[in-house]
């Protein structure tokens, strides 16, 4: 992906794909039992027996960070980034081991910072589907602080 060499050059409803992601059964427990040590996310068995999932699921914030991870190493924003403000976060379907989900960006808006010259601000959502049945497993809404 081509970084952006400017906020200005990001417009209203334009899109990106950051590819594609999965998390190993392996990476989950890790990463759940270290952040987010809750049996549907750390024992298989357990996760069996939980009502709500009935089976292993990624951490929200794992999935979170994965998606995140994407988005940053795309390189999209490498030249031009000064940080967020906020990431709202939606997990309206949990994501299993080995599930390919794709990662997309639309821009929201893009518009100058109110007090500070030289700096952008981008309100950017992100998406996560699952490839195998078009399920969104995550979105976020977030700001970037860019540079001009």
């Amino acid at each position: 992906m081509t970084p952006l060499s400017s906020w200005r050059e990001l417009l209203p409803g334009q899109r990106f794909d950051f590819g594609t992601l999965s998390l190993s059964e392996a990476e989950i427990i890790e990463y759940a039992r270290k952040y987010d040590p809750q049996p549907f996310h750390t024992d298989p068995e357990a996760a069996r027996q939980a009502p709500l999932f009935k089976g292993l699921v990624a951490s929200g914030l794992h999935t979170m960070g994965a998606c995140f991870g994407r988005i940053m190493g795309s390189r999209l924003f490498v030249e031009v980034s000064l940080g967020g403000s906020r990431i709202d976060t939606r997990w309206p379907a949990a994501l299993r081991p080995d599930e390919e989900i794709r990662v997309e960006g639309e821009v929201l808006a893009a518009e100058a910072h109110r007090k500070r010259a030289g700096m952008g601000v981008a309100t950017m959502r992100y998406t996560g589907t699952r490839i195998a049945d078009g399920v969104v497993v995550i979105t976020m809404e977030g700001t970037h602080f860019l540079k001009e």
